[in-house]
């Protein structure tokens, strides 16, 4: 499938995949330069299990590369400037949970100011996830099951969720919804909207599910990633925990 299919693919269905777009090497330094990653946020289960690490896209020599080659295609792909946004690492260890159906960024958040905001939609009015594939992901260790794109403005979008302060989609909405069950190989890649509803069930494998989620935002001000993680410091948790 070419790039010119692709393009129409995300504006119809809201989401794409690239096999092997980082080869197998690459992929082998990249799962070793994020453990060894120093200045970065992790996060452990109650069992003191790696779950999460954020703030590690500029933290190391592949880590940058792949930053930079992702940026570069989007901002070709769609003739857009995109920023980074938000990134994570996620281990999901055997047994780890899955996820409920969700929107990304469709949420309001309070600040400790009493402002309120619109989700994500305070930094950027589009975004797009980028999951990268660091093991192979498939049904039985919780892949990313994903929905076609509700391409609707956030008035709208926010009713199909719970309206709870996170962007958790109601039981009706999500039961109405086909969600495609995405298999990844090492070094693919899924591009996708936040607006694509997407879940993801639990590890019952016998080995860890590690991926890398990155979200890219159309904008020319490079700070709302630093701008992102102040908000996220400074929201008023039950409102804010969504970010």
């Amino acid at each position: 499938m070419n790039d010119n299919i692709k393009f129409k693919n995300f504006f119809k269905n809201g989401y794409f995949k690239k096999n092997s777009f980082f080869d197998t090497k690459f992929i082998e330094n990249l799962n070793k330069e994020i453990l060894e990653a120093k200045d970065v946020d992790r996060y452990y289960d109650i069992n003191n299990i790696l779950r999460r690490i954020e703030k590690l896209y500029d933290k190391g020599k592949f880590l940058k590369i792949l930053n930079s080659n992702l940026l570069t295609y989007l901002n070709e792909f769609f003739d857009k400037n995109f920023v980074i946004f938000k990134d994570k690492y996620n281990a999901k260890p055997v047994g780890g949970e899955g996820f409920e159906p969700h929107y990304d960024g469709i949420f309001y958040f309070e600040k400790k100011d009493n402002s309120v905001h619109k989700g994500w939609y305070k930094y950027s009015n589009f975004f797009v996830n980028v999951l990268v594939a660091l093991d192979h992901c498939n049904s039985s260790n919780g892949t990313l099951e994903i929905a076609n794109a509700d391409f609707g403005n956030f008035e709208n979008l926010i009713e199909n969720t719970k309206k709870n302060g996170t962007p958790v989609l109601n039981k009706d909405y999500a039961s109405s919804l086909d969600f495609q069950t995405i298999d990844l190989n090492p070094g693919d890649v899924l591009f996708f909207s936040n607006l694509c509803p997407h879940k993801s069930n639990k590890n019952n494998s016998k080995n860890n599910r590690r991926t890398l989620y990155y979200t890219y935002a159309e904008s020319d001000n490079a700070d709302i990633y630093n701008e992102y993680f102040r908000d996220k410091k400074d929201s008023v948790s039950s409102k804010g925990g969504a970010l």
